[in-house]
């Protein structure tokens, strides 16, 4: 529970071959040294951590389409590291339909922005549409995007490592306590469950998140004492 978060390793060329067509000025994030550092062991590669991709979101002007996609593209590269090629196809999917995506990233982030109950996040699952942009990727930007200080619950991420942590380390199920099959429910249960757990430990909500993560459902196989 005491490690560390440690920053995301990621490769701008691979991101840039990927998306050869998009504007320069969105591409340019990764080179911006407030978002990312060098890495000291691979020449090219990067850098990013959780706090630097927060500081990106906390002051993108949502009007500007430019500072828009690049973070988005900031949450994307964070969220693959160096192991996501097929993320790469993804986001060009994504890319490839310009208006649609902007108009998804705009709309979720005033739905979670300006929401003060937690309705807004099963509001903000349901009403995501973008090609090439699943719930893992768009949960993630939710996290970053939908963020608003002060309020006593955050978006968190919803991928599958979580999931499979929920299902098989903790034997949580989101079905259960949502009452309901739908995702958009089984995410707002989901986020609330977690805000509950770090009241209750006193362990930051987006810290548990990343517990859950690391863990991947591996606490469940590991031979007892």
């Amino acid at each position: 529970m005491n490690e560390p978060q440690k920053p995301v390793l990621i490769r701008p060329w691979s991101w840039r071959s990927a998306l050869l067509d998009i504007d320069p000025g969105v591409l340019a994030v990764f080179d911006d040294d407030a978002v990312s550092r060098p890495s000291q062991s691979t020449p090219g590669d990067r850098l990013v951590d959780r706090e630097a991709v927060h500081g990106l979101l906390d002051g993108t002007d949502l009007a500007d389409d430019v500072a828009l996609l690049r973070a988005f593209l900031a949450v994307q590269a964070w969220g693959a590291g160096v192991t996501g090629t097929r993320t790469l196809r993804h986001t060009a999917r994504a890319f490839a339909h310009r208006a649609q995506l902007l108009s998804a990233l705009r709309t979720s982030v005033e739905r979670l922005r300006d929401a003060n109950g937690t309705a807004a996040l099963a509001e903000a699952y349901d009403g995501w549409r973008c090609p090439g942009v699943g719930p893992s990727f768009f949960t993630k930007w939710f996290a970053y995007a939908g963020r608003r200080a002060g309020r006593d619950w955050q978006p968190l991420i919803l991928d599958d490592r979580v999931y499979r942590a929920l299902n098989t380390t903790l034997d949580v199920r989101l079905v259960d306590l949502a009452g309901s099959r739908s995702r958009a429910a089984r995410y707002r249960a989901y986020v609330e469950a977690v805000h509950d757990w770090s009241r209750t430990l006193g362990v930051p909500a987006e810290r548990l998140e990343w517990v859950l993560f690391r863990d991947n459902g591996s606490a469940a196989s590991e031979p007892g004492p």
